[in-house]
């Protein structure tokens, strides 16, 4: 049996000692986050923490499967989760540098002798080898392309969770939407019956002489600009209702949804937290700090690209003829250096590249963590005035029926005249109008204030 050793093994555990750290130490950075709001918190009582499934606050079942349906089907969430078992299998790959390759291969050799006495005489050889190479990491160079691999999965996945949030407010927001539209299309059908009531009752005194072609030709005018309003809210139902079907992964002509009562909707009083904790709930946040984390190891690979590998080898080969006794068995462990002389200014564009890649993504963070404190006191802000518009208009729009229900009876006793029935016809419409959108607008603020929050 043959031995040779090209490399001590007495140097082996040497060369595997822990290589030097060349990514710089990761700080996260520093930004000034207040102890609070400048928004007041919301007005009401018994406040609800942000929870995961923050939609429950809103006690509706056919929310809650809808919601569900969107989180499972929807096909921008099924794209995400592809991307992440990409990344997945990125750092996999990128991990792998990490251990030896082992590979192993045999063959066999048959001959065949033919003497001239015609006797004929076949020989079977055999051998195998099992090879292994290791790149020795003393650098890091394989440690930080592993560590930013990770990180960028850690990314994927926080896109994922920022998405499904996204996903989940625009399904409940539509849901409201579709259900305040509706509720704005039972208005327009009432106003369209009310100004066909007064058209006839116009057309009716023209007749008799107590009203002129004027008034009938503004009533028409009245009742056309109703009709047309209904025609557009009818459109505007149908299109909220397609974006709703887009958001469950569903065609418009499969769903299937109730109305929810939003004048009955009890809306949930959102407890603020500190703005320090949205840099920890906040999946749009943390996207951006593992891309930053990604980007400081990728440094660290590119500073150790300057520096010599280092690579471990072995074989280990046999070989045998069963013909004959004889049999050989060879073993070697190689080294080898490869140091970098002349690239060209390849290495040097490559360290500035991943330096400016993580200014970028300093920059990219510190803006992320800047809109969710500006999308916090804007939801903060959205839900104060729509409170504050909810309670005015609820007032206006009862005083407009009760007006435009006066100057109704007063004009059919002669007591107004045409223009204050139709100033005040149109008030009603109006105000009617406002207090319903009022309604939605409690409940989309809400939300976002949610979804500003982290949802979670």
């Amino acid at each position: 049996m043959k031995k040779t050793r090209a490399l001590p093994l007495l140097f082996v555990p040497l060369l595997l000692a822990q290589g030097c750290q060349l990514a710089p130490e990761y700080q996260r950075p520093a930004m000034d986050v207040s102890d609070g709001w400048r928004m007041p918190k919301p007005a009401g009582e018994n406040p609800v923490p942000v929870i995961e499934n923050w939609w429950t606050y809103f006690h509706s079942e056919e929310l809650n499967r809808l919601i569900e349906s969107a989180l499972k089907n929807n096909n921008d969430l099924a794209a995400s989760l592809a991307r992440i078992s990409q990344a997945r299998a990125q750092a996999k790959i990128a991990g792998a540098d990490l251990w030896p390759d082992a590979d192993a291969s045999g063959n066999l050799t048959r001959s065949r002798d033919k003497p001239g006495n015609g006797t004929a005489r076949t020989d079977n050889s055999y051998r195998g080898v099992l090879s292994v190479a290791y790149e020795l990491d003393l650098w890091g160079k394989n440690r930080n392309s592993a560590s930013s691999a990770e990180a960028r999965l850690d990314s994927r996945q926080f896109d994922y969770e920022a998405l499904a949030l996204v996903t989940a407010a625009d399904t409940a927001g539509t849901y409201f939407q579709v259900s305040n539209l509706r509720d704005r299309l039972a208005i327009a059908q009432e106003n369209l019956a009310n100004t066909q009531e007064v058209l006839h009752i116009v057309e009716a005194q023209f007749k008799e002489g107590r009203a002129s072609a004027l008034e009938v030709s503004q009533q028409k005018t009245a009742y056309a600009n109703a009709e047309a309003s209904l025609v557009s809210l009818e459109n505007q139902t149908i299109n909220a209702e397609n974006t709703l079907a887009l958001l469950l992964g569903i065609t418009p002509k499969e769903l299937k949804v109730g109305k929810y009562n939003l004048q009955s909707a009890k809306v949930p009083v959102v407890a603020l937290t500190q703005p320090s904790t949205l840099l920890e709930k906040r999946p749009d946040i943390r996207r951006a700090e593992s891309d930053l984390i990604s980007a400081n190891a990728d440094i660290g690979a590119a500073r150790a690209a300057f520096f010599p590998s280092v690579t471990l080898g072995g074989n280990l080969s046999a070989a045998a003829n069963p013909a004959s006794s004889a049999a050989s068995t060879t073993t070697a462990i190689v080294g080898g250096v490869s140091v970098p002389i002349f690239k060209g200014g390849a290495l040097f564009g490559a360290l500035d590249q991943t330096k400016a890649r993580k200014e970028e993504l300093v920059a990219n963070y510190r803006s992320t963590v800047l809109n969710s404190f500006k999308e916090v006191e804007d939801a903060l802000a959205s839900v104060k005035s729509a409170q504050q518009r909810l309670a005015a208009l609820r007032t206006a729009s009862t005083e407009a029926r009760n007006a435009y229900r006066i100057s109704r009876e007063r004009y059919k006793a002669g007591a107004v005249d045409f223009l204050t029935l139709l100033d005040t016809q149109r008030a009603q419409l109006n105000a009617d109008d406002d207090y319903i959108r009022a309604e939605l607008d409690i409940l989309t603020a809400t939300i976002s204030l949610f979804k500003a929050l982290g949802g979670r």
